[in-house]
Parts: structure tokens; sequence; C-alpha cells
């Protein structure tokens, strides 16, 4: 501050709205009038409050810009990226706290990352839900020539921020954010969103334990492309890489959902899944996704419903993930469920789950009847693939195939969900029904406790009698009809 006394200093702040008359007043009278040294001044307005370290390390550097935007005074920085800054920042008319993103200087000239900057203002202020940060307005101000959206405050800290301090979360804690996170996904989502940023530093939490998502920035209303240059909206890197390797196109919710179990992983595990760089070329390399290692049931305590999330969410096959957020979020509420059990030494409750398939009409109204009758949750697909499908999602505690109806391909899917089952651990009776022509077909099931085989006898058919029985045996109840 070259040449500036502590007053001539004090006119400039004053005319910048930083302090207020009196506030200069006392401090020229606390540091010996108005002649002292310029330093002197930042300092005791520094150390009274009525200004930040941070406005005073920009008026040391003679700036005088960037104070005040649109009626928005900044405080300090929160969080830089390569698109802008974000500030703490108190509205002058009312005090009210909140966060204001700037956009950086270099891109202010740039009309693409000027609209750009303007879409997620405008995608932000359509969102009203507890688990999004809410914008609340889009400005430029003219006079510092600078773009800003104004935003909720959220007291706490980013993922990455905890991290830095905790290293990991517990897994009831960490299910809870991911949780709040779906949940921010689901609701943007069935407004034709997607996020296309998930990461660490975009989920917030706040001090009383809620997550936020932060920046849909690069959110695109899909169901409204048209596949011109202009209205496709720039994919971060990593989005970029995963979907040249899965071949789905931009804006597809499973990539969301692939990042969000990014995250889960690191928050559970204190270190990323995939390597990072900061170089593009290696991070939009397809074969980055390869060879992923699962995460370690020796690093985690959990049940095997934690890690079969986890790892659902992170299926390098697109039709092997969660298709939806509602999806994810009734797996994500159903481990939430049992890790709260857990917790509070309680058995879980509910109806024990039985998939039956059966291509037949009449025999899957039956079927479904007489189980509902019981106390079983039923559910009834005529294509096995369905079943092996919901199995890999949300495992059932009983399975049904008919192969006399579903032939083959019934065969193999039943071997194929008996096998998942083994290798998740997880307890899942089976029941097998062959025709009397099929019997030896038995042969090319591996015999397992949890495995019956029902075969149809000469000139009959197995008795609704029998199956009811297996399923008692396999999945049985307790005396309530509740699951044990």
């Amino acid at each position: 501050m070259p040449d500036l006394d502590a007053n001539s200093l004090g006119q400039d702040l004053l005319k910048i709205n930083l302090i207020t008359e009196a506030q200069l007043e006392e401090a020229l009278d606390g540091i010996g009038g108005k002649g002292a040294e310029a330093e002197r001044l930042v300092l005791f307005l520094e150390r009274k409050g009525y200004i930040t370290p941070w406005q005073s390390s920009k008026i040391v550097k003679g700036d005088r810009d960037g104070f005040i935007l649109g009626g928005y005074r900044l405080l300090y920085k929160i969080q830089s990226g390569s698109f802008g800054r974000v500030f703490r920042a108190q509205e002058e008319a009312t005090g009210q706290v909140v966060a204001v993103k700037v956009l950086r200087r270099r891109w202010s000239e740039d009309q693409a990352h000027i609209d750009l900057f303007q879409r997620e203002a405008r995608v932000g202020m359509a969102f009203h839900h507890p688990n999004i940060v809410e914008i609340l307005t889009v400005g430029v101000d003219k006079n510092a020539g600078q773009y800003y959206i104004v935003m909720e405050f959220v007291e706490g800290c980013n993922l990455r921020e905890m991290l830095a301090i905790r290293t990991k979360l517990e897994p009831l804690e960490a299910i809870k954010v991911i949780e709040d996170a779906a949940n921010g996904l689901a609701y943007a989502f069935s407004r034709g969103f997607t996020h296309r940023d998930m990461k660490l530093t975009n989920i917030l939490v706040s001090s009383s334990g809620t997550a936020k998502l932060v920046d849909f920035g690069l959110a695109k209303m899909f169901q409204a492309m048209t596949g011109s240059s202009e209205d496709k909206v720039d994919r971060t890197v990593d989005y970029a890489g995963l979907e040249r390797k899965t071949n789905v196109p931009t804006g597809d919710i499973r990539s969301d959902i692939y990042f969000l179990g990014c995250v889960l992983y690191e928050i559970l595990l204190g270190r990323p899944p995939l390597d990072m760089t900061r170089d593009k070329q290696a991070r939009m390399n397809p074969h980055r996704f390869d060879g992923v290692k699962p995460l370690g049931r020796d690093e985690v305590q959990g049940p095997p419903s934690l890690f079969r999330l986890v790892e659902t969410m992170m299926e390098l096959s697109p039709s092997q993930r969660y298709q939806t957020p509602a999806q994810l979020l009734e797996a994500i509420r159903s481990v939430r469920r049992e890790l709260e059990g857990r917790a509070s030494g309680q058995a879980q409750s509910g109806p024990r789950g039985v998939f039956v398939v059966e291509s037949d009409p009449r025999l899957q109204d039956h079927i479904r009847d007489k189980l509902k009758e019981l106390g079983y949750r039923v559910f009834i697909a005529g294509d096995p693939a369905r079943a092996y499908d919901r199995f890999r999602q949300q495992p059932y505690d009983g399975l049904v195939v008919d192969a006399r109806t579903t032939g083959e391909e019934g065969l193999l899917y039943f071997d194929r969900i008996s096998t998942e089952a083994d290798r998740q651990g997880i307890s899942c009776g089976a029941i097998l029904i062959l025709s009397h022509e099929q019997a030896d077909w038995a042969v090319r099931v591996k015999q397992r406790p949890s495995v019956l085989i029902l075969t149809d006898p000469p000139q009959h058919s197995v008795t609704m009698r029998q199956l009811i029985k297996g399923v008692q045996t396999l999945v049985p109840l307790a005396d309530n009809g509740a699951a044990r």
C-alpha cells in the first residue's frame, strides 16, 4: 500500500462500503490518528472483526474490487475450482449468511462459460429439496464485471474435508450420507435432470448431519436433448471415460449411480476405488475402470448387504447397476435398517421374500395367493433373467423356478442365482420344479443344503402342497408369519 496513510486507505474502504464511518473513526482513534500507517488500520479493523482476513489480504495487495457483489458482502473463500470460487457472504440488507459462487475472471468474457454458469443457476433454482443446496438468485455485478450465484450456506464441510480429518466413516454414518445424496438424485431425476459431477466435494454434510448435493453445473435436461452442439453440456472427464467404456449416452442416470458408488467406497475404506490423477487423458482412458479392487471384507465391518450395495452401484455393466435412484434408495434403506438393527442388537423383522419364476399365468396367480396367505412377500416373473437381476440388486430369501414352463433358461438362471447366493454368503432357499421328461436335468444342478428339486411323477404333477412344504422348509417363517 505505497504512499497511503490510514485515513486515505480508510476513505477508499468507505467508498466501496466495506466499513462504516463510525468504524473508521473508532479505528483512527485506536491507532493514533489519520496519519498512522495504513497497515495499522488494516490490523485494527481485522482484530475488531470489521473486516475478515481474506478481505485484509486483498486490501494489502491494493485490490479494491470484488468485496461486494449485487448487495452481498464476500467474507472469505470456502472453495476454489477451475470454473469458479465459492465464498461465505452476507446479504447487506438482511444480514443473512449465504454462499456466493463467483465465475472466475478468465471465463467472464467467454459466452459459452457464462451460459453454462447461468444454466447451473437456472437448474438449481428449480430444485427445492432438503438434500439439494438451494439456489437463491443469480446475477452479474456490472461494476466488477463478475457473474455470481447466491446459494444456501451449509454450516459444515464437504466429504473430502471430512475424510481429511477422520480418514473414513463407520458404515451406518456412511450409509446415511449416501441415502441423503440418493434422495437428492431421485428428486432431480424425477424432474428430468442428472447431476453429472458426483464426487466428494459436491456432497456437503451440515453440522446436523444432513447431506446435501451441490453443483448441478453439469446437469442437463436429458429428455430435451436434440443432439446439436449448442444443446450439449460439457461432461466431466471421469464421466466421459466411463461412458466411453460402457457405451451409454451422456445423461444416463446410471453414470451418477456409479460415481455415487465410488463415493460410498471411498468414505467406507478411506481411499478411492479409481486411480486418481490430474492427467485428463488418463482419466478418460476406458481401461481405468477395469479391475477395480472390490471393497475388502477385512477392512470394513459390515453385513453382506453393504458390500453387495457397493458392488451393484459400481457394476461396470450399466444393466447390472441399479437402474434408477428410486431403486437405489430402496436398496440403501434396506441396508440402513440392517445396520441400525445390528447397532441396537435387534433382529430384522418383516415378511420374507420369495421370487417365483413361472410363465403360466394361471399358476402364477395360484402360487402367489397361497404364499401371500402364509405371510410371504411374493415377486413373480415369467422371465428368469428378471429374478437374477433382482437378486443381484436386492436379494430375497427364497426362489422357486418352474423349469416346466421356463425350460433351459429357467435351469440356467436357477444355477446362477444359487451360485451368486453362495458367493455373497446369503441364505436363499431355492426350489426347482422339473417335468418327468426333464428328470435327468437334476444332475446338472449343484447339490446344496439350500436347494430342493421337485420332479413330476409319471402321469402326475408336483402338488401345491409339496411346493408349499418345500418353501416352508427352506424359507421358514416365525410363528406369527414375520421373518425371524
